[in-house]
Order: structure tokens, then sequence, then C-alpha cells
């Protein structure tokens, strides 16, 4: 690539560039958008289970001339990985994208969903006008059919690229714990990015992970799970007049509302950057519903903390004991256990760093006015691995949509089609800018700069 001679900084986009990202946005084909969204919505991919829809986008874009592969991980879980270019002296672009959901479809997740649960966490995926309804139709479908999109486009229009575009859909991306009889016991967690790594895609020069939030972002947290164990006494509704009584699901409601009110102040003391790390209860067990009559003598309960890249999971477990020891100072009646089960700490990039300029840049372009950075965010993503991998790494989603979707609160089921394409607009924007570039036009800033986030 041969600089613009008109504009003495090298860094910006030359006037080939801009032709070349004008060209690529020219290709894409906002049906072909929509359809490849909604036909992936439709093809269950709960974490463990993402082998099938790793291969339905092999087909399609194989189907258009693209190198594209399944890196199978096991029988059911898989990963993507897709290739647009083979130069090998310019620079190498990661797009990563997941592609399992955190729910699956049916009676088996009716503790989080409902008995009936609402369309955008069912199938199979409906399209009214502008938006793709179903479950995982916005996160993680719309983000890998986004970041396809963009290679598909870039194929088409036949950009010379010095380097390569990989995009990385990966299986286990969810932060998601198997089950105690599981015999696939490490299927969640980012395994699908750590596999990934392992098999030979540490290379990528950059990284950019897609996930919710429509501002460019390069801290985000990790987490710490802990299990927590309440324990008092059997008990006999008949007799509880009549002698001891401890239950222990009453000692644990007590703790929880406690540890409720904890979490503000949590948030509060860890907040910096971009993160305010958020902390919640997010399952509970004890008793049994076929013995009525009868409080057990345990009750359990799971606390999901976020961490703070400053932050260690040794100092935030730390910070969660000191509020059990407290606990355990008002409930002197019960035992309270805590087991640190799983955890991974927050991870930066720094905001110089060419994948987070670049982004920014892409950013402003398509939208027309100064980047307006997001409010800090307390989101897991597999930025983390890539960041502990020493790749580079910023995190872009998903505009918000000119028209809200037609349901409250959480939710990851609608996909709206207006939004994914300025969203491939972007990502077809940086991927000229960093592909078509060589190396040494995207050196890390020096190492005094950097501190130590990577």
């Amino acid at each position: 690539m041969t600089p613009d001679p008109l504009d003495p900084d090298i860094t910006k986009l030359s006037g080939w560039q801009r032709e070349w990202v004008k060209a690529a946005r020219g290709e894409v084909d906002e049906e072909e958008l929509a359809l490849l969204c909604q036909s992936a919505a439709d093809i269950p991919s709960p974490t463990g289970c993402e082998r099938e829809l790793a291969e339905y986008f092999r087909d399609v874009m194989t189907s258009a001339g693209i190198d594209s592969r399944v890196q199978a991980i096991d029988e059911r879980q898989a990963n993507l990985v897709t290739r647009v270019g083979t130069g090998r002296t310019g620079a190498q672009l990661l797009l990563l994208a997941p592609l399992d959901t955190a729910f699956a479809p049916g009676p088996e997740d009716a503790p989080w969903l409902g008995e009936r649960p609402r369309a955008d966490f069912t199938l199979p995926a409906q399209r009214y006008g502008d938006k793709i309804v179903g479950l995982g139709a916005e996160n993680p479908k719309a983000f890998a059919s986004c970041a396809l999109a963009a290679a598909l486009a870039v194929h088409r229009s036949g950009v010379p690229l010095d380097g390569q575009l990989v995009v990385a859909l990966v299986g286990g991306s969810m932060p998601v714990l198997a089950g105690e009889q599981s015999s696939r016991r490490n299927s969640g967690m980012h395994v699908g990015t750590q596999f990934l790594l392992d098999h030979g895609q540490s290379s990528a020069d950059l990284a950019i992970v897609l996930k919710p939030g429509y501002s460019v972002v390069h801290e985000e947290v990790g987490f710490v799970i802990f299990r927590v164990v309440v324990r008092g006494s059997v008990g006999y509704t008949g007799s509880r007049h009549k002698g001891h009584y401890n239950n222990a699901i009453l000692a644990g409601a007590r703790m929880i509302g406690r540890l409720e009110s904890w979490f503000a102040e949590y948030t509060a003391r860890n907040s910096s950057g971009q993160v305010a790390p958020q902390g919640a209860v997010t399952a509970i067990r004890a008793g049994d519903g076929t013995k009525p009559a009868f409080n057990p003598a345990t009750c359990e309960f799971w606390v999901d903390l976020r961490v703070n890249p400053r932050t260690t999971v040794n100092h935030v477990a730390g910070q969660f004991e000191a509020i059990v020891a407290e606990l355990r100072a008002t409930e002197p009646a019960v035992g309270i256990e805590v087991e640190l089960v799983a955890g991974q700490a927050g991870s930066a990039t720094p905001a110089d760093s060419p994948v987070v300029t670049r982004l920014v840049r892409a950013w402003e372009e398509v939208e027309g006015r100064p980047h307006v950075p997001g409010k800090p965010g307390s989101g897991l993503s597999d930025g983390g691995v890539l960041r502990r991998h020493g790749i580079p790494t910023a995190r872009i989603g998903l505009p918000m949509a000119a028209e809200p979707g037609p349901f409250e609160g959480f939710s990851m089921g609608v996909a709206d089609l207006p939004a994914m394409r300025r969203l491939v607009d972007l990502l077809v924007g940086v991927v000229v800018d960093v592909t078509t570039r060589q190396r040494a036009e995207l050196c890390e800033p020096p190492a005094s700069s950097r501190g130590d986030n990577r």
C-alpha cells in the first residue's frame, strides 16, 4: 500500500483505502444479513452444543468461496475459523464472536425463563419488519452474522489485503458451569477461545470482540463465583414451637438480604475506568417440595462478583470473606462455609493501542460525530482470554435501535437489522484500515505507556 502523498499522517486512511471501504460496504446485502441471522437463531446452540451452528456458517462461507473450517472441540462443541486474504507481510486482524446461548429452548431452563417464556427466549425465530425475535437472535447470533457479513463484503469487493482477516466464532463462551453429574465439566467459561488460541490462532496482531454495547471498550471485568453453604438444623413444622428451631433457609434469606445491600458498597469501592463491577446472588438450593413439612439442615446459594482489571481475584475473595465474617458474627447459631468455585481476572488494553484508536475512528466515521464512551460496564467477554495471550483487544457491539424492541428489561433475543448494518459498516472500515497495512504501521505503543495491563 502506498501512502496518500497529500496526507502526511500515515496512520490515517489513504484515498485508496477510503475507496476500498466504500466498495466493500457496497457489497453488503441486507437481506442476506437478515437471513443469516434468522437462520442462525433457528439452530439451537446452548453452551456445549454449538457444532451444528458452526457447520451451518461454514457452509454459507465456503459456498461464497471463502476458506472456512469447523474446529471441533468434541462431538458436540466446535469453533468456526474463517479467513479472508493470504497476505503475510501485513497485519492480521481477528474478529471474534460467540456461538453459544446461555439458555436452551424448552423446559430445561424454566427456572430462569419461566414456564411460558417470552418470544425472545423461544424458537423458531420470527421476523417482524426490521426485527428478528428469538432465542439468542441478538446475542450472539447477530454478532456472529455481522462478523461474517463483513468478511463476505471484503471478499466480494476484492480489497487487496496485505494482511489477513480471521473471523473466529467460538463455542463455550458463556459463563456457564456444567452440572455436577455432567461428564463435560469444561464446556463453558470461554473454553472455545482458549482452544482456538491453543490450536493455531495465537498469531493475531489485533482483535475485536463483538458483544453488547455500542461504544469502544478496552477494559473488561473478570469474575469470581462463590458457593455459600448455610448450616442449621432439620426441623418439622408441627414441632417448631416445642424446642430448638434453626431454619437454614431463614438464615440464608437474612444473609442474602444483607449481601444485596453490600453489593452496592462493593461496586462503589471497586469501580474505576471503564468498569463498574457488580455482584448478585444468582441461585439458591434448599429443601425438597416433596417433603413440604420439613425444613432442611442446609441452604446453599451462589454469588457472582465481577472483578476490576486493577484488582486481583484474591483481593475480591478477601473482600467477600470480610462480609461473610460479619454475617457469621450476626448469625452465631448457624454455620457458614464459602467455596470459590470459579474465577478469572479482569483485563485491559491501553487506550492508545492501535486496535482501540482505529475502532474509535471507524465508529466516528460511521456515526459522523465524536466517539461517545459508554457507561462503565460489568459484562464479560472472551477479551480477557485474548489479552492474557498478549493480543491487544477491544470490544464493540450493536447500536441502539431507532425503535425499541417489544420487551422490557433483560433480553438477548431481539436483533435490529438497521443496527446490524451499521455495525457491519463499522467493521468493514476497521478491517480495511488494519489489513491493508504492514505490521510496522501498527506497532504497539512503548512499554512505558502500557503499564501492567497486558
